[in-house]
């Protein structure tokens, strides 16, 4: 095993979980360790060549030539993706060319263009946009968008004012897919055929993905480690099985001429999957294995996946942030460990002289070497079944805090009839079509074969989509003791020695004990927690207490597809294994507060709303109404107390319903030791109102959520000096347009040295109530504190360190 790959390849998977990349100034000290130690301490020379290799890679990336901020700038790039589009807008990414351009890597944008021209891939444009920092949300259970825009290698978003298009030379792959999408969208399977044969996903509606997510079948239809890999291993066996039949010879030429081959029609896969990042990683990693198969005949499964992890890793040492690098590559390395170890069979990936020269006499065995064909293929076959299936669903709920429950039959089923049929009868149709539309032949019904083998693949798509408990849910807490049970099942079954299995038998007690207390109600515990969301420029927050929770407005709603509740609050309350939702209290109807709660009322039937305006459910589309005849108001914000659980919920305020800001919920949730304010988007009317006929005690607060996102309209000084909260959280977006909080709303409270937090800035916050202490906590600092994670400004080139 070659140390020094190993050593690169650990340190660069570390930097997952570094705080901070090493300053570019030491880059000479380790080039000079790295060429010292390289012979005697190879392990320390490919360790240090990562950890400067990541600072280097990253001042690349993020180098664009730009002289200071601006609010608009020209660039000039081409199309390489087009990620979405509705009726007014489309999002693409552009690779930077021209001046603007780092070359190496190749730096993106990720753009928004409203009333676009007819866009494709592989135009090129001259744009002026309005730049914006790569900067997300940042919450427990949420999607990473920011470490997702890193990992392929996106460094800023824009907004596109306007365009001229200088070149329009679209590849052979867009001019296939413009053919292709005429003739597939006639079959009731044409989404997924185009996904397949072309890496095309446009097609897809919402409702389909969903079916994919709850059958765990999505990974089908994204072409990376398992699709090349069954690719190239039926052109390796087509190939082996015709020159060792035509041309027989007792050296290693005709494997080697199979491997050429094999590598070759992955590559023509890849391009026409768009050569997409993911599938780019699978492709090197797949060459990688091919060409040490090659050079080192002796060369273990181990060596040579390593040896290609090392170059896909040395290429993109960033791919490591992204959930599809560890899918690929878990695929792709499960399939060839499997394969090699099944070497003995025909169809295995490694040969030796021997089997080459014995290779004519195998040709000739009756039924019993076909039975023992069999037998093995069988075998290795549900080897290979089970092993991706627990380690992708592994994977897969890290990932995506949840798995599905009948990924284990669906993939069963559709693994194996996508490899030995689908796909290749799937290419071959496709390459009827593109020899037919060459000679500009009828291509109509080429893919009713291919049509007609996808039929069951919706039929089961369909049964699993009807079934209601197709996807698991999980915790963190509960994806934690999982991940440490089966890596203890695993060293238990492969340990020989009595007191190391009673050793690692520790490592099922955490699952045990989760189970245990999931089964078992606790004693209730009088700490309780509040979590403040990141969701822009909005609010949400979460009041948990044994696992339990109010939720305190929910985000704002765009349009039909976007939603808060869905893509932040929803998925927050599962990673913290929350399944019970008491209250859903919306201060005020203001989209940004309450653009939510249609989705969390639908997704929680059970809860109680208070609310002072009525609403009715519409298919999960919001619809606000001043009188409305299906409500699912309960109760409204007079002035009242209600006991929940340990806590005290005291509404505050308005005594008479009122619109707009002033018209909100303020809300003092205390316990015996601690209290926190909720005050919406009260003004200062309405703070001085407070301050002159609210009892002191009704007001102080260990925590404020400062009124109004830190709008000058609001936080008042006398206000301040009333509630006395040792903790200010401004619930404001990264950048805001309206310059929340503003400055001297800030200088108010810094004043009076009272600790301040900022959503956008410090991403979730979350406060621990202890019986006597109070502690804090935001994503960037303590939950996630890596360096990708932090904030990006734009148009400022900033130091990895």
């Amino acid at each position: 095993m070659n140390r020094f790959m190993c050593g690169y390849c650990i340190t660069i998977v570390s930097t997952m979980f570094w705080p901070s990349l090493v300053s570019l100034y030491i880059l000479p000290f380790l080039i000079v360790v790295v060429i010292t130690a390289c012979r005697r301490f190879p392990f320390i020379a490919g360790s240090l060549l990562a950890i400067g290799w990541s600072s280097v890679f990253y001042s690349l990336l993020m180098s664009w030539n730009i002289s200071e901020p601006s609010k608009t700038l020209k660039i000039e790039g081409e199309i390489v993706s087009l990620v979405s589009s509705n009726r007014d807008w489309i999002s693409a990414d552009l690779v930077l060319l021209g001046a603007n351009s780092s070359h190496m890597p190749a730096a993106k944008l990720r753009l928004f263009w409203k009333l676009p021209p007819l866009v494709s891939v592989g135009q090129r444009w001259q744009l002026t946009i309005k730049p914006k920092p790569i900067t997300s949300i940042l919450n427990q259970g949420g999607f990473n968008q920011q470490r997702y825009f890193l990992a392929q290698h996106i460094v800023a978003k824009g907004t596109v004012i306007s365009g001229q298009l200088i070149a329009n030379n679209p590849s052979y792959r867009s001019r296939l897919i413009a053919k292709l999408k005429p003739v597939l969208e006639s079959y009731a399977s044409g989404d997924l055929l185009l996904a397949l044969v072309a890496g095309d996903k446009s097609l897809i509606s919402d409702s389909r993905w969903q079916q994919l997510r709850v059958s765990g079948a999505g990974h089908l239809f994204a072409i990376s480690g398992l699709h090349l890999s069954v690719v190239s291993a039926w052109l390796l066996l087509l190939a082996r099985t015709a020159l060792y039949r035509i041309l027989p010879v007792n050296s290693r030429r005709n494997w080697a001429i199979c491997l050429l081959i094999s590598a070759v029609g992955a590559v023509c896969y890849a391009y026409l999957a768009g050569f997409s990042v993911s599938t780019q990683r699978a492709l090197i990693m797949l060459l990688g294995f091919i060409l040490f198969s090659v050079l080192s005949r002796h060369s273990s499964s181990w060596e040579r996946l390593l040896y290609a992890l090392f170059i896909i890793l040395l290429l993109d040492p960033f791919c490591v942030l992204s959930a599809s690098f560890w899918l690929s590559f878990t695929a792709l390395a499960i399939i060839l460990l499997t394969l090699s170890r099944f070497a003995k069979l025909d169809t295995g990936l490694s040969i030796s002289t021997n089997q080459t020269q014995q290779s004519t006499a195998e040709s000739t065995k009756g039924k019993q070497r076909l039975r023992e064909k069999v037998y093995n293929g069988i075998k290795m076959f549900w080897a290979l079944q089970w092993r991706l299936i627990v380690a992708l669903g592994v994977i897969q709920a890290i990932f995506f805090a949840g798995t599905s429950v009948v990924s284990v039959v669906v993939n069963m089923l559709l693994v194996p009839w996508f490899s030995f049929i689908l796909i290749p009868l799937s290419l071959f149709s496709l390459i009827c079509f593109m020899f037919f539309n060459l000679f500009g032949l009828s291509v109509t019904s080429v893919f009713d074969l291919a049509a007609l083998l996808m039929e069951p693949v919706l039929w089961i798509l369909s049964i699993t989509g009807d079934f209601g408990y197709s996807w698991l849910v999980l915790s963190d807490d509960l994806i934690a003791a999982a991940i440490i049970a089966c890596i203890g099942c695993f060293l238990l079954i492969n340990s020989k020695s009595t007191q190391w299995r009673l050793v690692l038998s520790v490592m099922l007690l955490p699952l045990l004990f989760h189970i245990g207390m999931t089964l078992f109600s606790p004693q209730l515990n009088k700490r309780w927690q509040v979590h403040v969301l990141d969701v822009g420029q909005g609010l949400s927050v979460v009041i948990e207490q044994n696992k339990r929770a109010i939720v305190y407005d929910t985000g704002a709603r765009y349009g039909r597809d976007f939603s808060y509740a869905a893509r932040v609050l929803e998925p927050f309350l599962i990673s913290k294994g929350i399944r019970q939702l008491d209250f859903l209290i919306l201060s005020h109807s203001d989209n940004d507060h309450a653009g939510g709660a249609n989705y969390i009322v639908d997704r929680y039937p059970d809860v109680k709303v208070i609310a002072d305006f009525h609403f009715q459910r519409m298919n999960s589309s919001l619809d606000w109404q001043s009188t409305s005849t299906t409500k699912f108001l309960i109760n409204d914000c007079r002035p009242k107390q209600v006991k929940w659980q340990s806590l005290s919920l005291d509404f505050i305020a308005p005594k008479e319903p009122s619109k707009g800001n002033n018209g909100s919920c303020v809300l003092r949730v205390s316990s015996t030791e601690h209290s926190l304010l909720l005050t919406g988007d009260i003004e200062k009317p309405v703070e001085q109102a407070l301050v002159a006929t609210i009892e002191p005690k009704w007001l102080q607060s260990s925590v404020l959520i400062a009124p109004h996102h830190g709008s000058n309209t609001s936080s008042s000084a006398e206000f301040i000096d009333a509630v006395m909260p040792q903790v200010a959280v401004f619930a404001a977006g990264f950048n805001n347009r309206y310059g929340f909080p503003r400055e001297e709303v800030v200088d108010r409270y810094r004043q009076r040295e009272i600790e301040m937090v900022t959503t956008g800035i410090d991403g979730q916050v979350s406060i621990l109530f202890n019986q006597r202490t109070m502690k804090l906590n935001t994503y960037r600092t303590d939950f996630a504190p890596f360096w990708y994670n932090r904030v990006f400004r734009f148009g400022q080139m900033q130091n990895p360190e």
